[in-house]
């Protein structure tokens, strides 16, 4: 994670969530009716599901409260709708069934869609869903004869088309009446494995590689738009090439903004230790040696290096030496990224 470049975070999620700013630079609230906001998603299995209710129960309350009623930087009048994602599997914690008991006993406008392809990373949903189907397990909190709920729609995966129109109504109701809702999308297909540590042909039998494959819904997107003339085949082909391009480029991109700072400090250590080395300090021959043959180092490995610096010297720096100046800056750095605004510390 990056404490300069992650601006919601500072670098302190388990995972750099993503996430839109909700400040400016002066720690000013920006106007939240302006945008599309998205709150940080939670490396906790699940744990998303009770910020969404939280979000939604706040637009409820513009909605309702006399004094919040009237347009503001925060809401449009309580018209927001909190959405919120999950996988198939994540449903099995308690988190969730909280969630959405509550938000059915207090109507509010989120939307959780359920995007379930039969698997909990290697544990099949057989051995984790009562019913095998998170909306029939779920059907004893569906709206119904006049008794207020949740609202539960079902719609697959590779159906575009079927998919805009489901959530145009559903999220329709979701907005006007402040009905709690769930979107529990079947059969998503996975192209690869759950992470970079596995891959799914491990645990998959090959009738269901094969399955998925077939049911590949990119493949169906890009039938769609060739079949609704959105695009020729020639289009689509191409737009695959331009996106690995793109992907490869922003990557190389974050990479570099990420890498560059770090090394515009390995190179000022280094230069302190070479004007050391020819001043007679040849017991830091060794660490110079091993900074510049590094491939790839963080921070902290660069503050390490002349922190080891230090001690070999034994004392024998000045306290306004570079070496000194350099531990002292970076100790200044890190108290910002590291050590700041675990609390907001802006006027707002």
């Amino acid at each position: 994670a990056d404490p300069h470049g992650d601006p919601f975070s500072g670098g302190r999620q388990m995972n750099a969530h993503f996430a839109t700013r909700l400040i400016d630079e002066e720690g000013n609230w920006l106007d939240h009716t302006d945008s599309y906001n998205v709150s940080s998603d939670i490396s906790s299995t699940g744990g998303q599901m009770a910020r969404a209710l939280g979000l939604a129960l706040a637009s409820k309350k513009y909605r309702e409260v006399k004094g919040l009623k009237k347009k503001n930087q925060f809401s449009n009048k309580g018209q927001e709708v909190s959405f919120c994602t999950i996988g198939d599997a994540s449903t099995s914690e308690g988190v969730f069934w909280e969630t959405m008991n509550a938000a059915g006993v207090m109507q509010v406008p989120l939307a959780v869609s359920v995007w379930d392809d039969g698997y909990g990373i290697s544990v099949p949903i057989d051995l984790q869903t009562t019913k095998r189907s998170i909306s029939d397990a779920l059907d004893g909190l569906r709206t119904e004869d006049g008794e207020k709920g949740i609202d539960i729609y079902v719609g697959k995966a590779c159906d575009y088309a079927g998919l805009v129109a489901l959530y145009e109504e559903g999220i329709a109701k979701v907005r006007k009446d402040g009905t709690p809702a769930l979107f529990h999308i079947k059969e998503v297909t996975q192209p690869l494995g759950h992470s970079t540590s596995g891959s799914h042909e491990r645990y998959k039998t090959e009738g269901r590689l094969n399955w998925e494959r077939e049911m590949d819904c990119i493949e169906f997107m890009s039938d769609w738009m060739q079949r609704t003339g959105i695009a020729s085949e020639e289009d689509l082909n191409q737009l695959r090439e331009d996106a690995k391009v793109y992907v490869k480029e922003a990557k190389d991109r974050a990479w570099e903004s990420f890498r560059n700072p770090v090394k515009d400090k390995a190179r000022e250590l280094s230069t302190i230790l070479e004007g050391l080395i020819e001043k007679g300090h040849s017991e830091l021959e060794d660490l110079l040696k091993g900074l510049k043959q590094a491939r790839s180092f963080d921070w902290h490995e660069v503050v390490a290096v002349g922190r080891q610096a230090r001690q070999l010297l034994a004392g024998q720096t000045e306290e306004g030496s570079d070496l000194e100046a350099f531990l002292a800056d970076n100790y200044s750095e890190a108290e910002v990224a590291y050590h700041r605004h675990l609390y907001s510390e802006s006027s707002s």
